[in-house]
């Protein structure tokens, strides 16, 4: 072989060998951690009725999609469930249409919300087929859905006369149907079911979740960590560390999910008794209610995570007609309070837009969007 020929050779494959491995770095590194900020569409409801939504999911999925850009977020949580924008029953000719829908408006949809509750009994398996459970995620897996909210109703909780060791047994029943539930997640493709702290769920605040979710692969079964709802079982304390901190702090692994509610507390004169209640924040404050945000965005970042930071809008606002309404309920277009004018779209988005704009501003002050992390 002439010199000439033997050196460009070796520099074709010297450059071949510095692409290969370029290729395998680029491989290699880690995906940037993402704060991507998401709405429950149960807030979007009201786009259409839920009949026009069986009857022409994928037109409603375009209205789904118009609305939450216009409100500000990048993507929607949507609800697979009897009073939401899919029925159970109709989730193989209605998701698919629906997810097409939202996703050509450039709207990201890859969580849905649904109705599963595992309950405490090992030997209970009728849940799956009452629930729709494979049905429904059967079709999610197949349509590039990665998470499901679950535990939303009906989840499995301690009774008043509930102790010790009943206790225990209650949450080594729920593990079993937990991984009842992580074998069904991976046959679909490894998709993640998290379970939603609220009300008097077992997991309220995450420790007895964590321990119904020991030696599950958090990948399959994690924690959606409401915030205001985790707060509000144990409000901050005036300084020094809350509870909800900490609870983050040894659980990031397992929350694969976030609710990002505000929450005020009200002691009553008489008793001395703490409520708490979730509030409409001020993008032009910390917020105004009682969680650090500051410190909750720093610790999602700090620990790793990546994913929602979703708005589940539940406070109360002023309506159209001089009164107040919450926001707590699942509206369609013709519910009373659209077909009698307390509600408008135009009002709708606004509400979803202020909210949509204080994830950002907090987030971002803590640090989201930089340093090669993504807010989106």
């Amino acid at each position: 072989m002439e010199r000439r020929n033997f050196l460009s050779g070796a520099a074709v494959m010297a450059a071949g060998l510095a692409l290969g491995k370029e290729a395998a770095a680029q491989a290699a590194a880690p995906e940037p951690q993402k704060l991507v900020t998401q709405l429950w569409s149960r807030h979007l409801q009201w786009v259409s009725t839920q009949a026009y939504a069986q009857s022409d999911p994928e037109g409603t999925g375009i209205m789904i999609g118009e609305a939450l850009m216009q409100s500000g977020y990048a993507a929607v949580d949507l609800t697979v469930r009897a009073d939401g924008h899919v029925l159970p029953q109709n989730v193989a000719t209605v998701l698919p249409l629906m997810l097409k829908g939202i996703r050509s408006t450039g709207a990201i949809c890859d969580h849905i919300g649904v109705n599963f509750a595992p309950p405490a009994d090992p030997d209970n398996t009728q849940w799956i087929a009452d629930q729709y459970v494979h049905e429904i995620l059967s079709v999610a897996g197949a349509n590039g859905i990665r998470k499901y909210r679950f535990n939303n109703a009906g989840a499995a909780n301690f009774a008043p006369n509930t102790y010790g060791d009943a206790m225990t047994a209650l949450l080594d029943g729920v593990r079993v149907n937990h991984q009842r539930l992580a074998q069904i997640n991976a046959q679909y493709g490894g998709l993640c079911g998290v379970a939603h702290t609220h009300g008097n769920n077992i997991g309220t605040t995450v420790y007895d979740y964590e321990y119904s979710m020991r030696g599950i692969d958090p990948e399959l079964i994690g924690i959606n960590l409401a915030i205001s709802h985790t707060a509000g079982a144990a409000p901050p304390p005036s300084s020094g560390t809350a509870l909800w901190q900490l609870e983050m702090r040894r659980h990031m692994p397992r929350i694969k999910c976030t609710a990002v509610e505000d929450m005020r507390a009200a002691v009553n004169a008489t008793t001395g008794a703490v409520s708490t209640s979730t509030i409409e924040p001020n993008p032009a404050t910390t917020g105004g209610g009682l969680i650090n945000w500051t410190s909750f965005y720093q610790l999602l970042l700090g620990g790793g995570y990546s994913g929602a930071a979703e708005s589940q809008i539940e406070y109360t606002i002023a309506d159209a007609i001089g009164g107040t309404i919450s926001l707590n309920s699942a509206f369609f277009a013709d519910n009373a309070a659209f077909t009698q004018g307390r509600l408008t779209p135009a009002m709708m988005i606004a509400t979803m837009k202020n909210a949509s704009d204080f994830i950002r501003v907090r987030a971002a002050a803590a640090g989201w969007g930089q340093n090669g992390t993504q807010l989106l």
